[in-house]
C-alpha cells in the first residue's frame, strides 16, 4: 500500500512538473525535466536500496503476532506484512527504500526548483 501511494505520488509530481514547465519553458524543457525526473528517482532508488540493504535485511522480521487490533490493523495496510499462523514477518525493505527516496527528491526538488524559478524571474527582469 505505501509502495502504491508513493509511486502515484512521483507520477502526480511528475505531471505536476511537465504542466509547470511546459507552460512557462515549452515543450523541449518541459521533456527534459521529465527526464531529469525520472533519471533522478533512478539512480537514487538504486543507490538508496544499497544503504538500506545494509540496514535491514532482505528476509525480514519474524516475531509473534501482538494482540491488539490496531496494530494488526497498521501491519496490514502497511503493504510489508506477512502472516503464517501466529508468526508475523515484516519485509520493510522496500517501503523503507521508497520513503528515503521520497525524503530526498522532495528537498532536492524543492531546492531545485525554486531556484530555477528565482533565475527566471532575475533573467526578465
Amino acid at each position: 500500500m505505501i509502495i502504491a501511494v508513493i509511486y502515484f505520488i512521483h507520477a502526480i509530481f511528475a505531471v505536476y512538473i511537465f504542466a509547470r514547465s511546459y507552460q512557462s519553458e515549452g515543450w523541449l524543457q518541459a521533456f527534459l525535466n521529465i527526464g531529469f525526473v525520472i533519471i533522478l528517482f533512478s539512480v537514487s532508488l538504486t543507490v538508496c536500496e544499497i544503504f538500506t540493504g545494509l540496514v535491514i535485511s532482505e528476509n525480514g522480521y519474524s516475531f509473534t503476532a501482538p494482540s491488539s487490533p490496531v496494530t494488526m490493523f497498521l501491519m496490514k495496510i502497511s503493504g510489508f506484512y506477512a502472516q503464517q499462523e501466529r508468526i508475523v514477518t515484516l519485509t520493510p525493505k522496500d517501503s523503507v527504500t521508497l520513503i528515503f527516496v521520497t525524503m530526498i527528491e522532495y528537498f532536492f526538488y524543492k531546492f531545485y526548483f525554486s531556484k530555477l524559478s528565482i533565475s527566471k524571474q532575475a533573467a526578465k527582469s
